[in-house]
């Protein structure tokens, strides 16, 4: 699985304490731990894989963690848009970070975005994704 998805910080929590847990001498507890995490993760939308990404994804500078601020352009419309790579971009990590969780879809959709920058430098966007974009940067406050 290539796509990373955000978990809530009380989730984040309990995973915390599970994986502790993964340390116990007893057998049994250790299983217990290990299949409480695997529910937690699917209650949430994820797997084992995510976690391994949280767990190996760089650390993010508290300067860089605060708020960062929306694009200037950006405003509500209509219809099939380009956006530039660099602005797409942007958005989706303010997304991102604000949203904290998203549901599965949204971060798929998400991760999509992000892969197509990976090989043009102007995204085309459908009427239904660029609603769709433009939803997500409203929930997130954006």
């Amino acid at each position: 699985m290539t796509t990373t998805r955000s978990l809530p910080p009380q989730v984040r929590e309990k995973l915390g304490k599970l994986m502790l847990m993964l340390s116990s001498v007893h057998d049994g507890e250790r299983a217990a731990a290990a299949g409480a995490i695997e529910r937690l993760l699917k209650s949430n939308g994820c797997d084992w894989h995510d976690l391994a990404a949280l767990i190996e994804a760089p650390e993010v500078q508290s300067s860089a963690r605060s708020s960062p601020s929306p694009p200037p352009t950006w405003r509500r419309t209509s219809g099939p848009t380009d956006i530039k790579r660099e602005t797409l971009i942007e958005v989706i990590d303010i997304i991102e970070e604000r949203a904290g969780f998203l549901p599965v879809k949204s971060a798929e959709f998400l991760s999509s975005l992000r892969a197509r920058c990976r090989f043009r430098s102007r995204i085309s966007l459908s009427e239904k994704q660029w609603a769709w974009l433009q939803d997500l940067m409203e929930l997130s406050g954006v």
